[in-house]
């Protein structure tokens, strides 16, 4: 009975402080990376191999941050935040190279969204291998490019393209 009544307190607790919360003031570009909220279908071709494999897209902390779920159930699947980072965006990548990777929107148009790192957040230094940049391109309202490109011993190194598309 303690358990419920503890619970019960938390719950209304929580629903309490969600709203009394003000409206958290998002970048306009935010709304982009909002219409990719759902489930994708993505290929690659990595050594002339095409690969296909599954995202999730969904709103998380109130709406302010978009979660991306990659390769999905795989030993290789990755966690990517698109997130406010003081009055812009950044996105932080969990990556299976066993980092954490910042990278502040560095450019942004009606079709596309560049975030690219520019001092060593979420790593060690510039030359511990890691993703250093993204490039979202909303091809149309089904399709999304991501571009992203690693770096290796504090240079770039090789570039890997997904294609998405909407799963309906």
């Amino acid at each position: 009975m303690k358990t419920i009544l503890f619970s019960l307190l938390v719950l209304s607790s929580q629903t309490a402080f969600a709203h009394d919360m003000p409206p958290v003031a998002m970048p306009k570009e935010f709304d982009t990376l909002k219409t990719l909220v759902g489930t994708w279908e993505g290929t690659s071709t990595m050594e002339g191999k095409e690969e296909k494999f599954n995202v999730e897209y969904k709103l998380t902390s109130g709406g302010t941050a978009l979660e991306e779920r990659t390769m999905i159930g795989s030993p290789g699947e990755m966690v990517t935040m698109y997130h406010k980072s003081g009055k812009t965006l950044a996105v932080t990548h969990f990556c299976a190279l066993g980092n954490q990777p910042m990278m502040p929107l560095k450019k942004a148009t009606d079709k596309s969204l560049a975030f690219e790192m520019t001092k060593p957040l979420g790593i060690s230094s510039l030359k511990e291998m890691h993703m250093h940049a993204v490039k979202l391109t909303f091809v149309d309202a089904d399709t999304v490019k991501q571009d992203w490109t690693n770096y290796m011993n504090g240079k770039t190194g090789e570039s890997v393209a997904f294609t998405l598309k909407r799963k309906k």
